[in-house]
């Protein structure tokens, strides 16, 4: 059962590496329900088993509380019923919602779940490299290619602008890009490198598919918390794009 949980989650979820789950409890319910149903999957059940495990990880499901209990509760679910609309039910119960809005990523930096999620639907989307054109994907060979996350404004000039650390971490200020291409970048102003180093060479379209505004007004340091807001709903509205796919 957790063999194919593993591989479910690889392959119909699109999770090439599992240090990005919020916990590795999320496989057990995966496996336990598969091994129940003798590893036979209408296209249904994958896609309530998706909706599952992709509101399960962002919200930090057993991260909420005893994670043995919750798990525990999880199973008596599946054993006694084998229905995936109740386990549905009981996460919604727990986490108390699932549609994403701006408030659920503020503040939120790398260790949020909310942050793997962002890549997660980045990838689904086709994000590619600013510069090398490479689709983002933990399969990359080198650490010139291997995945990286980018502060879209640099660290330095939003410390020089007296910005506070929380706000500066923040996943609306972070991309992601190939090693390479984040050592070339280094610490230059986003509205000196959109413009010549990504637009010039790749399109808007490689600002845009990062859920990047292409209003230049908003690649100043002035601008930042206005940019920062933006892209909280860009996020938000994506995300809740993405999990529709599973209703």
């Amino acid at each position: 059962g957790l063999r194919f949980a593993i591989n479910f989650v690889r392959s119909n979820a699109g999770i090439e590496n599992l240090k990005y789950l919020s916990s590795p409890f999320l496989l057990i319910p995966i496996a336990v329900y598969v091994n129940l149903k003798k590893e036979e999957l209408s296209d249904e059940e994958c896609k309530k088993i998706l909706k599952w495990f992709y509101n399960a990880q962002m919200r930090g499901h057993y991260s909420m509380g005893s994670s043995e209990s919750i798990l525990d509760g999880d199973l008596s679910v599946l054993f006694k019923t084998i229905n995936l609309d109740k386990l549905i039910s009981q996460l919604f119960n727990h986490v108390k919602k699932f549609e994403v809005d701006s408030g659920d990523l503020a503040n939120k930096g790398t260790r949020s779940p909310f942050f793997s999620m962002l890549y997660f639907v980045l990838k689904d989307n086709g994000a590619k490299d600013w510069i090398t054109g490479l689709k983002l994907s933990d399969k990359h060979i080198g650490k010139s290619h291997s995945i990286q996350y980018h502060h879209i404004f640099p660290k330095s000039l939003l410390r020089e602008a007296g910005k506070e650390r929380r706000e500066i971490n923040e996943i609306a200020n972070l991309a992601f890009i190939g090693g390479k291409t984040n050592r070339h970048i280094l610490n230059k102003k986003p509205n000196v490198y959109f413009e010549k180093e990504v637009i010039e060479k790749r399109g808007e379209e490689a600002l845009s598919s990062q859920l990047i505004p292409l209003e230049k007004s908003m690649w100043e340091i002035d601008a930042y918390l206005d940019f920062l807001a933006w892209r909280r709903n860009a996020i938000a509205e994506e995300i809740n794009k993405f999990m529709k796919k599973f209703e």
